[in-house]
């Protein structure tokens, strides 16, 4: 397919963003969380950043989350990102925004597909349900399973402050250091990176025939020490999973659409910051936001008239 230049509207900061700008990607390479004008009238579309090649084998099957010459906006440091102000894409990569779903909660929709293509083979209706992490991941998850009719959906978070900005989105939030072990039907690990505790936590946290799944994105050299003895005679499943998938069948990111355009108001306390300035950049990227979940950035003029995502 033809690619074609879209501008930006919007742009969802995700923890990828920041942990690629300290590793010192460009901003204009960053920004995946997308909503754009459709170039032919205007009209507003969230943009799926992942671009699959349709031809390796994973691609054959219908397992596009796995190609490996999958063409992200966003994972690369070109320049091309969301905040350079328009991306190229592909048709197939337009979806049109509902009626009811603004531009910041659009930005959700990509996250959100991530936690659609990890549960989708998990019927959590009547379930124990524990998401460990108190970042937008964390709160999508527990949104979702409540809405499956999860019995009772638990947060674990890092620390106690944190609580407070995760306890609405579940019927309970805790530290990590008062989850059980051998508990939870269902454990969603949603935190990642270098250190390998989330992923122990959850194996631990699981129950008896009950599913891990890790949404979290971990560091290439990261390990675990897991009670793999334990883990087996338990009987518990360990699932990863990688992005989303996109096919004639399956098409996850539409999925999630739809679910933001079913139940926005679930979702839209996820939004906690929207940024219209450039002076705000710097906060986007900030160490630690304790009190905020999901920053959007928009562009106050036409994006296609930027040289770049700050010449605003």
């Amino acid at each position: 397919m033809t690619e074609q230049a879209v501008p930006v509207v919007a742009v969802g900061i995700c923890g990828s963003d920041i942990q690629r700008f300290r590793s010192g990607f460009a901003l204009t390479s960053l920004g995946h969380e997308l909503v754009g004008q459709h170039p032919d009238d205007g009209g507003l579309v969230a943009i799926r950043p992942l671009q699959p090649c349709r031809r390796c084998p994973m691609c054959l099957r219908g397992w596009t989350e796995q190609c490996a010459d999958d063409a992200s906006i966003g994972r690369h440091d070109t320049g091309r990102g969301g905040f350079s102000g328009a991306v190229q894409v592909t048709t197939d990569q337009l979806y049109r925004l509902p009626a009811n779903v603004d531009i910041a909660l659009a930005t959700l929709t990509d996250p959100l597909a991530c936690v659609v293509h990890a549960t989708r083979s998990i019927e959590m209706a009547g379930l124990e349900v524990l998401v460990i992490g108190d970042g937008p991941m964390a709160a999508l998850a527990a949104v979702r399973a409540r809405q499956q009719n999860a019995r009772r959906v638990t947060v674990a978070v890092k620390s106690a402050e944190r609580i407070e900005r995760l306890s609405t989105f579940a019927d309970r939030a805790v530290t990590v250091g008062s989850v059980g072990s051998n508990r939870y039907d269902v454990v969603v690990e949603a935190v990642g990176g270098i250190s390998s505790e989330p992923i122990s936590i959850a194996a631990a946290a699981v129950a008896p025939l009950g599913q891990v799944v890790a949404l979290g994105v971990y560091h290439p050299q990261a390990t675990a020490d897991l009670s793999v003895r334990r883990l087996l005679e338990k009987e518990s499943i360990l699932q990863g999973s990688k992005a989303y998938r996109v096919n004639d069948v399956q098409d996850d990111f539409a999925a999630a659409l739809e679910i933001l355009s079913n139940q926005p108001a679930d979702f839209a306390p996820i939004i906690a910051t929207c940024c219209a300035l450039p002076s705000d950049i710097p906060q986007l990227f900030a160490n630690d936001r304790p009190h905020t979940l999901k920053v959007v950035y928009t562009f106050r003029k036409r994006p296609h008239r930027l040289r770049t995502g700050l010449d605003i």
